[in-house]
């Protein structure tokens, strides 16, 4: 399924600016069955979903109240998850570092792209020593983007 086209590398999370914390997959393939694949894959590592965000949804409904008549997202949705085990590493670190769970993947198309599903997530900034398991994070949502897009 992962075609990543010359416009996805450019997109691709080794490629992205130093200070640009967001990291974006594009995939040619259908949004029901990628945002499938990403629920399978959170599931698949023993990761409960705590939340399905719909926003696409959110957006159509509000959209016309300010104005807007055409869709940026014909389909997004954001999951929301935890990792225990790394939640604790990151509470122990800095208790701060609290904000930093759950952790998020959208996954969405875009208006003008048919045929491709954009996947992104933030890479967090943890308090000072954080970096370590910081990774850790990034590490686990890279691998279920990968699991879902093989």
């Amino acid at each position: 399924m992962r075609q990543l086209s010359g416009t996805a590398v450019g997109l691709a999370g080794n490629s992205r600016a130093a200070e640009d914390n967001i990291v974006t997959v594009k995939v040619e393939g259908d949004f029901i069955d990628v945002s499938s694949n990403v629920r399978a894959a959170i599931t698949g590592k023993g990761i409960n979903i705590a939340n399905i965000l719909p926003a696409s949804e959110m957006l159509h409904r509000t959209g016309p109240a300010f104005g807007y008549k055409n869709d940026v997202y014909p389909d997004a949705e954001t999951y929301e998850f935890c990792s225990a085990s790394i939640s604790h590493k990151l509470a122990r670190k800095h208790p701060d570092n609290i904000v930093l769970c759950p952790f998020t993947i959208s996954v969405y198309t875009v208006s003008g792209e048919p045929g491709f599903v954009r996947l992104s997530y933030r890479i967090p900034t943890g308090k000072p020593g954080s970096d370590e398991i910081v990774e850790e994070i990034v590490s686990l949502i890279q691998s279920i983007i990968d699991d879902a897009t093989w």
